[in-house]
């Protein structure tokens, strides 16, 4: 197969693929599908490397104009776009950043901590107001917050007067002041299943958030998601009946504008783990073993995560000798590389 030129940006800090390079051999398994099959372009970014940002972990990787913001640790640190180090912010040791938002506004990070307070910073790091999230929302767990179209969104959990769990969804001003909220119902799956979400997390679809949870039934996401589709029920309209902007349910999956995605990871059992990805096109959904990098050779990726909260781009991560094809002068100590996937439309 013809192998193409690589596409090189900043002087090879950054670099960008297109689905046409397709070249590849390697011993991976061979029923994991090409990440082509899905992908139009990828763009790796080598992270900057020095004592101020050691990145033990990437998690809750968000991108903002220029910036991306990746949490390490109890730190959330901040690149540019050629993967050049900014700054970073923390919070009190006494507590662990929990979840985090952008508000691209007024140009703030948003972070929720394990003590349930929430603190504002600017993106240069510096604090700014801290509100206790008990004062709005008494007796509820915090599970996830997003900004959104001059709001904070909120999903939680809390025990009914009848000792039930229910979960919750709220829309509050820029400074955490409660507007309104409803509760959510489990989506309807054409089956009778226990509603085990552990996590609940927010997206947008159609400007309009939507509570993702992921299912920890492997051997029924396709089952699920064909139900889903046929029945109509990720149609806007069913999605979100309400004259107001609240959905009806949480749902098992991320709504791209073509992929359906979901991904569970624990380090629990490895066999329960997936990384599932549904066609609406064509109507085909592939390995959930997760998908083979053939643009940069890095390997099998297991778990693909919204880069934002309209689910416009994908990332994954790698490091060390996973990248040594793509860049052989880094060293494999190195942070790691983060790669944007822009899915085919």
């Amino acid at each position: 197969m013809k192998k193409l030129p690589l596409l090189l940006l900043s002087l090879a800090i950054i670099s960008c693929v297109h689905r046409e390079k397709l070249n590849f051999t390697s011993d991976e398994p061979e029923n994991a599908d090409s990440l082509s099959a899905i992908a139009q372009m990828i763009t790796a970014i080598p992270l900057e490397t020095n004592a101020q940002c050691m990145l033990t972990e990437l998690k809750q990787v968000k991108t903002a104009q220029s910036n991306i913001f990746i949490r390490s640790g109890n730190e959330i640190f901040r690149f540019n776009r050629t993967g050049a180090f900014i700054n970073k912010l923390s919070v009190d040791n006494r507590a662990q950043i929990y979840k985090y938002t952008i508000d691209t506004d007024n140009r703030q990070v948003i972070v929720m901590d394990s003590l349930s307070l929430i603190h504002y910073f600017t993106y240069d790091g510096k604090p700014l107001f801290t509100k206790d999230a008990e004062t709005e929302l008494p007796g509820e767990t915090m599970l996830d917050l997003t900004y959104h179209d001059h709001f904070l969104w909120v999903v939680t959990k809390k025990v009914s007067d009848n000792k039930v769990i229910e979960t919750w969804m709220y829309k509050l001003d820029p400074t955490f002041g409660l507007l309104e909220g409803t509760q959510l119902a489990n989506v309807d799956l054409g089956r009778f299943y226990l509603a085990g979400s552990f996590t609940s997390e927010l997206y947008v679809t159609n400007n309009k958030v939507y509570v993702y949870s992921p299912s920890s039934a492997k051997e029924t996401i396709l089952q699920d998601t064909l139900h889903l589709v046929s029945s109509g029920q990720l149609n806007p309209g069913q999605l979100f009946p309400y004259k107001h902007d609240f959905p009806a349910y949480s749902i098992p999956l991320i709504l791209g504008k073509r992929y359906l995605l979901a991904s569970y990871r624990t380090n629990v059992l490895e066999s329960a783990n997936y990384l599932f990805c549904y066609d609406t096109k064509t109507n085909q959904s592939f390995n959930m073993t997760g998908f083979r990098d053939d643009f940069f050779h890095t390997g099998i990726i297991k778990d693909l995560q919204p880069a934002d909260i309209y689910s416009r781009e994908y990332y994954f991560s790698k490091s060390g000798k996973d990248v040594l094809s793509a860049f052989p002068e880094r060293k494999e100590n190195a942070n790691p590389v983060l790669f944007f996937v822009q899915l085919n439309s």
